[in-house]
């Protein structure tokens, strides 16, 4: 992998460990209410998710900005799949064994969950994942299609739609759905297209600068968090939109995405050494959501690495903690699906040989052909 690219793979690896943050945070119930103002905890929960929120869209936007240049295989889709399913199925039997809260719980529905979780959208972020690696093949002959000019007025309209009035329409839309859905990740995909073809117009930034904006965008989104939940407390009005600031679609979201995306990209390149470690470590990321996502233990694993209700705990322990539990959840994710990809390897070769596994190298072959 060259080495400017590997600066992409230690962002996917942030991005992920961003992501463990906001569930550490929030189904640790560290997002404290405006009553609780009192609370510095509180504070710098809301902080370290404000810093954190724009991870999906990163993830997205280096996805696109790979895949536009890359061949759909439909060994990769069914990778995909087989990952999801694994995670949620395996899962629950290693949850049943354990005799882990809520794993008991078999019925029709739930073995449904298990056994079909991208149709069920237990992992709504693979489900949306899934569907546009599905229409990636069609999506990039799409775009590149198109002139920079039709490209760039598309992007821009649609993110009229999707993100500019989303965000400051002071009532929830009915077709909004926080940017939680394929649609949103659709576009984050033409943006990560659009950079990896025609770049930004603002060339003159350096790496140091673009972070710096980030930070500039993520205090942005912590001030007007902290302000809509201030009114919906003080004055009662707007008490459906004091999860604003958390939504993927809000213009300070995505904004606070693209800034920390090119502070990477523009970066200068890893030590290679440093660069071969995180390229091996990150194919690892997406297990790791997966992981630690599982129906089953999504809602147990903070209480086992200690950070379920610790805003009382003294400042400095409150830190570790969270910063602790990121670090085991994340180590521990990513030994997990080391020992995943070594198995799915092992697998995969007999399947090659087999008659279904040359007729799917057969259609990877056709993807390949112009």
């Amino acid at each position: 992998m060259k080495k400017k690219n590997a600066n992409l793979e230690l962002l996917r690896i942030i991005s992920m460990m961003m992501v463990v943050m906001l569930h550490t945070l929030g189904k640790g119930y560290s997002l404290l209410e405006m009553e609780d103002a009192s609370n510095i905890n509180g504070w710098i929960a809301w902080l370290l998710e404000s810093f954190s929120i724009c991870a999906v869209n990163v993830f997205m936007l280096i996805s696109g900005y790979f895949l536009i240049n890359s061949r759909f295989k439909l060994s990769r889709l069914i990778e995909l799949v087989c990952e999801v399913v694994f995670y949620s199925f395996f899962g629950f039997i290693a949850g049943y064994i354990l005799n882990v809260p809520g794993a008991r719980e078999v019925d029709v529905y739930h073995l449904a969950q298990y056994i079909l979780p991208v149709h069920m959208e237990v992992y709504w972020f693979a489900t949306a994942y899934v569907v546009l690696y599905l229409l990636s093949p069609i999506l990039s002959k799409g775009i590149k299609a198109l002139t920079k000019k039709q490209f760039g007025t598309t992007l821009i309209l649609l993110l009229v739609y999707e993100c500019f009035i989303m965000s400051i329409c002071p009532v929830k839309l009915t077709v909004d759905e926080s940017g939680n859905d394929p649609f949103w990740y659709v576009i984050m995909f033409a943006i990560g297209a659009y950079i990896r073809l025609y770049g930004l117009p603002f060339k003159e930034k350096t790496s140091k600068k673009w972070l710096l904006l980030y930070f500039m965008f993520a205090l942005l989104d912590f001030a007007e968090g902290a302000s809509i939940r201030f009114i919906a407390y003080r004055f009662d009005h707007f008490k459906d939109s004091t999860d604003l600031a958390l939504h993927y679609n809000n213009i300070i979201v995505l904004g606070e995405a693209l800034c920390l995306f090119m502070a990477f990209l523009l970066a200068k390149p890893l030590k290679e050494k440093f660069g071969k470690a995180v390229c091996f470590l990150s194919p690892m990321a997406f297990g790791v959501y997966l992981c630690h996502e599982s129906p089953v233990f999504r809602f147990n694993w903070q209480k086992w690495v200690g950070v379920l209700n610790i805003t009382f705990l003294p400042l400095w322990e409150f830190v570790l903690r969270v910063f602790a539990g990121v670090i085991t959840v994340y180590a521990v994710c990513t030994v997990i699906d080391f020992v995943r990809i070594k198995l799915f390897g092992l697998v995969g070769k007999i399947l090659a040989k087999s008659r279904l596994g040359k007729k799917v190298s057969s259609v990877d072959k056709a993807f390949i052909e112009e």
